[in-house]
């Protein structure tokens, strides 16, 4: 789904300061509230890491492709007026870094650590043997595993993603893969 700016400045007021949940490599990330009443978190790129146009809708096929109970998904973006944004389901939970970290009010339990575990996991298979292509996720930390809103654990941030070398016909990987 594409969405204009307009839409998406609408949804996080501006881009207000207050919106802002969180900041990485690519750029800012906005809770918004679209017009329709979802919520969504609104990756926003920095001018500086503006990927070129082929780039980034090579990189929305991909995920828009990816389907899982683990992974976030992406809903939507928006590509236009010189700003390049991803549009995802939103997190309420924020992220396992900030349960582990003491930041957070919510401690969690060693069972719902076992099970945030094996759900990243499971994220992690999907992409590694089920997705089509393949896809190595490069970045796997506790900042990228997102917690919903029953603690269920979700893989994030592809930004440092790579599709898996295609063995040949004899089944050899070309290549190594660090």
């Amino acid at each position: 789904m594409t969405f204009t700016y307009e839409e998406l400045s609408a949804a996080t007021n501006n881009f207000d300061n207050n919106a802002q949940i969180g900041q990485g490599g690519y750029g800012k990330v906005y809770k918004g509230i679209l017009s329709n009443g979802t919520v969504v978190a609104i990756k926003r790129a920095q001018q500086g890491s503006l990927q070129g146009e082929k780039e980034f809708l090579t990189e929305i096929s991909i995920l828009s492709r990816i389907h899982h109970r683990n992974l976030v998904a992406l809903i939507g973006y928006c590509d236009e007026e010189g700003e390049q944004m991803l549009v995802y389901e939103f997190m309420s939970n924020g992220t396992l870094r900030d349960h582990l970290s003491g930041t957070s009010e919510k401690p969690l339990t060693f069972a719902m650590r076992l099970k945030i575990a094996l759900e990243s996991a499971k994220g992690l298979m999907y992409l590694h043997t089920e997705a089509d292509p393949s896809i190595f996720h490069r970045d796997v930390k506790s900042s990228n595993i997102l917690l919903d809103s029953k603690f269920t654990a979700k893989v994030a941030d592809f930004g440092l993603s790579r599709l898996a070398p295609v063995p040949d016909v004899q089944g050899i990987v070309p290549g190594h893969v660090s």
